[in-house]
């Protein structure tokens, strides 16, 4: 029997009506419309059923004016339907519809031309070429017959010598190199263009990259650049990394404009000869000044008199200008006369959103890189003003910061007993880890107001996006369905959700207040807290950096669909963003695996599929249409296969005859989930038969999902086979790394009763009375190999539902509810001041915070508030008073 998830309403489980009308109403993320030229990328759900594939959709705004809209597909439903769609959008309407209908193109249409040499995408007089070989990725870019850009190019430095070692070293330099180049959209809103190569200089290649540009039917250029180290972690220091382009100048100097982004609406610009307004008595042109400052045309040379014009000639040109975001709280804007004089320092400030503007009146380029002062040391530099093209740098990584350091924090092993940390020689290792950026570039007709460019700097930081309603989602059965928007009608209910919404904004402060920011670690959240030293356990072997362990990115994803809040939704996307690029080994023996917590990102031994799984990236994916996710996780459709390097249980199961081990869950979960997105992505049901596959093998076993959790496992036919290990060991990892999350949401879309029945007498049991659950499994079903009720309360939430029981409803509240063993109570614990000399600075905390406690217990909350709402009690226990 199948039973949608999509139709859990008011804490019961109904089987889903007909498919509702197929349109869907969005608005923008923050309420804000764009700031920016730009088009709008997202994805959109829809009821199963509702659209079929040939459908095409429109957009209808507010006023009743249809907008500029592509579409294509990102997911199909079981019946061969559209469950998500992909679109772009032009325009800036409030908010809009999408309904059936024929969409309308933009007053200027991007389309695609393409040659043995090069790729042209035309709109209108907006012309880029791009290379189909060579270092330049980005050819030329016009306006109106005027080149604006050309040379668009990715460059790498590197060092062999460590930070902070003073012995002699060399600068090598690498240009990125073009090995392919495929059109993956053609328009008429948006097109898109995908490079892949390497960095290539000193007699080697290597930083594998992938760059897709983006070019929007209104003149700008999205691109997103990833990249995965395939160097020697002790040997290379990676000194730059950036994206250059230069911008050809064909005004006086005195009509050429630099411009740099500050805080708020803050903008720093000048010109790169100023008008020396400082002397209105001596010079008769000084009233221009402000006309200057103000990027507009004041006369030319030739328009001058003789006097005025020599006096203006000895005012210095500065050639080179750079802002450099060294830390998350500081960055200082410097220029130069020439390379054969020092830096002058011009201003500084806080945090910079990372635009700036070069270019004169007759044009020029305004280029902004997202999470800027996050993600430092990072840098905008522009040499050459003075010539006849300018040279621009947008630094990922900073040359000013000195050479990253990607070598493990110890050369000595330390051990699991005590500092929760999995040792093996050989994994402590950078090899495959990867990181995207976002860089936007805006060829321009003559140098912007700064008000503009105000709006670009916030397009930069926090790009348009349209969303839909909680309760849109939750009716289409997004991800499963198994949230409600926000319950405040009981005071149970509304007391439950003020807690996690403490918690919740314990995390959003604790990202600030601990400032966990930088190049690598922007994203990730901290394991545990050191209740001592009043600090996160940042040293101490596996208790340091979360790494996904038991899905803060599902609690912070799940709390976005319930609350369609900007904060939420920013959260998630730069978790996701780092635990799927920075976590996982993209190339190398332990390619297709994530690295379990640790203080290093990379650094612990223990390798999981876990943390690289597909259940962790399809938020992102699905709701924004982000293609370097899809990328992510196409290369997990056959994950499993890297269990033949790495069995994840080697250190703890014995040998057996088949070619790997693999635990129900989190293992094998996690690759049915790789099989879910490649299933429901491609429409290929054999991906679906390797799930039903799995499934079936754990239901015909000798206890169904209590067997193992090790079983052995033949990647090659994806066949698991029982071990005779049942009641050997906890069962506690097997639902709580997204594997209850993901087999709620299969239940809606595979008939499977054998495995229905399996899946519910395991939630049934899980968290049973000792006698009871020794009464249906026999007496090797002890507690200890049950642990953590409060984290498995949904299972028997599940099995009240499918069961038809209340009593087993009001026992998951109980569960969820009731102290642990040590008498500490599960909720949030309040938030307190700690002041003095035992802190370095005044500091909010929250005592004995996990990352693991906080993200099972939100996601328990929401899961039981969906399941069994209707089953919650009339009172807390004490404590919660």
């Amino acid at each position: 029997m199948v039973i949608p998830v999509a139709a859990l309403a008011g804490g019961g489980v109904a089987r889903a009506a007909k498919p509702a009308p197929a349109s869907a109403d969005f608005h923008w993320l923050s309420d804000a419309p764009p700031t920016a030229p730009g088009a709008a990328v997202w994805g959109a759900p829809w009821p199963r059923g509702a659209v079929k594939p040939k459908t095409t959709l429109t957009a209808i705004g507010a006023d009743g004016q249809a907008l500029p809209l592509q579409t294509w597909p990102l997911a199909y439903w079981p019946d061969g339907s559209l469950k998500w769609t992909g679109h772009a959008l032009a325009g800036s309407a409030k908010g809009f519809q999408l309904t059936p209908g024929k969409p309308v193109a933009p007053a200027k249409s991007v389309q695609v031309r393409e040659t043995a040499e090069r790729i042209e995408v035309v709109a209108g007089e907006f012309v880029c070429r791009f290379a189909r070989m060579g270092g330049a990725l980005i050819e030329s870019v016009s306006l109106a017959g005027r080149e604006t850009l050309r040379g668009g190019r990715l460059v790498a430095l590197n060092q062999n010598i460590p930070p902070g070692d003073l012995s002699p070293r060399e600068t090598q330099v690498f240009d990125g190199v073009i090995d392919a180049v495929t059109v993956e959209q053609r328009g008429p809103v948006r097109a898109v263009v995908r490079f892949e190569g390497k960095h290539r200089g000193a007699g080697r290649d290597w930083l594998p990259f992938t760059v897709r540009v983006a070019v929007d039917a209104d003149g700008r250029l999205a691109l997103t650049h990833s990249f995965a180290f395939d160097g020697d972690g002790n040997k290379d220091f990676i000194a730059g990394l950036g994206i250059r382009f230069d911008v050809p100048l064909t005004d006086e100097l005195h009509n050429r404009h630099v411009r740099f982004a500050g805080e708020g609406e803050g903008m720093w610009g000048e010109a790169v000869r100023n008008i020396p307004g400082w002397q209105p008595t001596k010079f008769a042109l000084a009233g221009k000044f402000q006309d200057q400052l103000r990027g507009e045309r004041v006369p030319d040379l030739a328009a001058m008199d003789a006097k005025t014009r020599d006096q203006l000639l000895t005012v210095p040109v500065w050639n080179g200008y750079r802002l450099f975001q060294g830390d998350a709280d500081a960055f200082a804007i410097d220029k130069r006369t020439s390379t054969k004089s020092r830096w002058l320092r011009a201003d500084h400030g806080g945090r910079a959103p990372g635009l700036g503007y070069v270019g004169g009146v007759s044009g020029g380029v305004a280029f902004g890189l997202r999470h800027f002062w996050q993600r430092h040391p990072t840098g905008l530099e522009i040499d050459g003003a003075t010539t006849d093209a300018a040279t621009v740098t947008l630094w990922l990584w900073s040359p000013q910061a000195g050479p990253m350091d990607l070598r493990h924090y110890s050369d000595k092993a330390h051990g699991l007993e005590i500092q929760y940390e999995d040792v093996e020689e050989g994994h402590s290792t950078p090899l495959g880890v990867a990181r995207t950026n976002q860089v936007f570039l805006w060829p321009m007709a003559a140098t912007p107001t700064r008000e503009t460019l105000s709006g670009m700097a916030k397009a930069t930081t926090d790009p348009a996006l349209p969303v839909a309603t909680p309760a849109y989602y939750r009716s289409v059965g997004a991800f499963g369905g198994v949230f409600t928007p926000v319950d405040t009608s009981t005071p149970v209910k509304a007391k439950l959700e003020a807690a996690h919404e403490r918690l919740l904004g314990f995390y959003k402060k604790e990202i600030e207040q601990r400032r966990w920011y930088g190049f690598w670690d922007h994203g990730d959240v901290m394991h545990s807290y050191d209740q001592d030293r009043h600090v996160w356990r940042y040293d101490v072997g596996g208790y340091a950096w979360a790494n996904s362990e038991l899905v803060p990115d599902l609690w912070l994803w799940t709390a976005f669909m319930r609350t369609g809040r900007a904060d939420v939704f920013r959260m998630a996307e730069a978790m996701t963003r780092h635990t799927g690029e920075v976590d996982v080994h993209h190339l190398g023996p332990l390619k297709g695996l994530g690295s379990r917590h640790n203080v290093s990102h990379w650094g612990d031994g223990a390798k999981e599929a876990r943390i690289s799984q597909s259940l962790l990236r399809r938020h992102y994916y699905y709701l924004t249409a982000d293609e370097r996710t899809g990328d992510l996780m196409a290369d997990l459709y056959d994950g499993d296969h890297a269990l033949l390097a790495v069995n994840p249980v080697r250190k703890v199961a014995a040998k057996t005859n088949y070619p790997t081990q693999a635990r129900s869950g989190p293992d094998w979960f996690a690759f049915a989930s790789n099989w879910l997105v490649a299933w429901e992505r491609t429409g290929d049901t054999k991906w679906r038969d390797k799930i039903v596959k799995g499934l079936d093998a754990i239901a015909a076993s000798s206890h169904g999902m209590f067997t193992g959790p090790p079983f052995g496992y033949d990647p090659a036919t994806a066949t698991l086979y029982d071990l005779g290990s049942a009641f050997t060991t906890s069962y506690h990892l097997v639902t709580i790394m997204g594997g209850a999350e993901f087999v709620f949401e299969l239940d809606g879309l595979i008939d499977d009763p054998a495995w229905s029945k399996a899946w519910v007498r395991f939630c049934a049991y899980y968290n049973a009375p000792l006698a009871e659950r020794q009464a249906a499994l026999g007496p090797a079903a002890i507690d200890r190999h049950f642990a953590y009720p409060v984290w498995h309360a949904r299972l028997t939430a599940w099995a009240a539902v499918k069961l038809k029981d209340p009593v087993l409803a009001k026992r998951a509240w109980t569960e969820f509810l009731a102290k642990t063993k040590t008498g500490q109570e599960n909720s949030p614990e309040p938030i307190t001041r700690v002041t003095g000399p035992s802190v370095l600075n005044p500091i909010d905390e929250m005592e004995g915070v996990s990352t693991n406690q906080s993200a099972q217990w939100a996601l328990n909350l929401f899961e039981l508030l969906a399941l069994v709402g209707h089953a919650a009690p009339d009172s807390l226990p004490a404590g919660w008073e």
